[in-house]
């Protein structure tokens, strides 16, 4: 069965609207977050297109661009706050449908084929440049040099940015001290300047726990190097 990826928090109108695209021979696979979605896009997944409810998803336009990199699928946003202004917006920002929340699901469906039927009819977008990196919570793009973790934007300098970039890029796996300051710093790097990378690391790690402080997002392995932990 073909599915589509529904971004929403509202169980029950889910429930409702599922029913509906069942008629049609599509399933649907539900997530709570715009971080859940451009996860299962980046690992391959397969739907025939996005469908987003605005009401249920708080500030999501700041990943738009991302889950626009991530495929090339139809992005449908349904929204019971409609505005013309937020319709030039998303579609600016990479969305393909925009449209007022219905109390039918059946609209949405015939107004999301009609969609599908005008994106096969587009010139498919290349994807060798997306450079969209997941690791649990965590969203980065290297194209637009942002990072997510559970939705919210992390601000990093860009010697921070390139760090976690770079532990990302080797997921689970220890890089040492001095590859990662020969990477990062380059010609400046100085190996009698030790505290530099630490103190570096130590704003990394606290930024992004002041946004999730359960997790332990980057290890430390003591007189070795640092390691991303998905």
């Amino acid at each position: 069965m073909e599915r589509i990826l529904a971004v929403d928090t509202d169980i029950a109108i889910h429930e409702e609207h599922t029913a509906e695209w069942a008629k049609y021979g599509i399933g649907t696979r539900r997530v709570n977050t715009i971080n859940d979605a451009i996860g299962r896009l980046v690992a391959g997944e397969e739907f025939l297109f996005v469908v987003i409810n605005e009401d249920t998803i708080c500030d999501f336009m700041k990943q738009l661009p991302i889950m626009r990199d991530a495929t090339d699928m139809p992005i449908f946003i349904v929204t019971s706050t409609y505005t013309i202004d937020k319709k030039i917006k998303a579609m600016n920002l990479g969305a393909d449908v925009y449209e007022p929340f219905v109390s039918y699901a059946k609209q949405n469906v015939l107004l999301a084929l009609e969609t599908l039927k005008a994106q096969s009819r587009r010139t498919k977008r290349s994807q060798k440049h997306v450079g969209i990196l997941t690791g649990g919570d965590i969203i980065l793009s290297k194209l637009r040099r942002k990072v997510f973790v559970k939705n919210t934007e992390v601000n990093l300098a860009k010697k921070e940015f390139d760090i976690l970039c770079y532990l990302m890029d080797d997921s689970g796996c220890v890089v040492e001290h001095k590859e990662l300051m020969e990477k990062i710093w380059g010609e400046d790097y100085n190996e009698k300047d030790t505290d530099i990378l630490w103190r570096t690391m130590n704003r990394i790690r606290t930024k992004l726990s002041e946004i999730y402080p359960a997790k332990e997002h980057i290890r430390v392995e003591r007189g070795v190097g640092y390691a991303f932990e998905p």
